[in-house]
């Protein structure tokens, strides 16, 4: 009876052992800092649209979970910090967020590139490095392509490192951040090539 109340303790023991610890999931938004107030400015098909097509992303990147860089070439995964949605919509979507609040003076509005919409640009991103470490820095490695009926009219690149802190809240907010840059500095380079 001693053995069996043993071994009863020990399969007990065991299995509380491996309760899973409760997931975080994030999602990605601008920051309020770069978020201009255009309600009641943009009149709807009076601009240009602009249509990000699909973002080409690392496939180490492109999964559920945050992928964090340790040194050298090591990155780090921890299942309990997930993304909210797929990490290249997720940057579609904030992208174009935050090129319609820079494109607010032209009417101009930015959305993902869906069928049935006939853009008057296209915009082609191609990100080698999005990523960063937990409460040091992240960056954002990418090249970008403006087109108009399929032709190339601009090329360019982008590379920002900014610092981050704290824990992954502030990770994830600095992505907000660093695609907010990137939106400013393509609707910069639109303006001088669109009008």
């Amino acid at each position: 009876m001693k053995k069996y109340l043993v071994t009863c303790l020990f399969f007990f023991v065991c299995s509380c052992s491996h309760i899973s610890l409760p997931t975080n999931v994030y999602v990605i938004d601008i920051p309020d800092s770069y978020t201009e107030k255009f309600q009641n400015k943009l009149q709807v098909g009076s601009g240009p649209v602009f249509a990000i097509m699909h973002i080409n992303i690392p496939s180490y990147l492109n999964r559920p979970q945050i992928v964090l860089r340790e040194k050298g070439s090591k990155i780090y995964i921890d299942e309990r910090h997930r993304w909210g949605e797929n990490l290249d919509k997720a940057i579609s979507r904030v992208l174009s967020d935050a090129l319609t609040n820079n494109l607010a003076s032209i009417n101009g509005v930015a959305v993902p590139l869906k069928l049935g919409i006939h853009p008057d640009y296209t915009i082609q991103l191609d990100i080698s490095r999005f990523e960063g470490s937990l409460n040091d820095y992240l960056e954002l490695d990418a090249f970008w392509t403006l087109q108009k009926g399929g032709a190339k009219i601009i090329q360019a690149s982008f590379y920002k490192k900014i610092a981050v802190k704290g824990d992954y809240s502030g990770f994830v907010q600095g992505y907000g951040e660093l695609l907010s840059l990137l939106a400013q500095d393509m609707v910069k380079a639109f303006m001088t090539h669109i009008q």
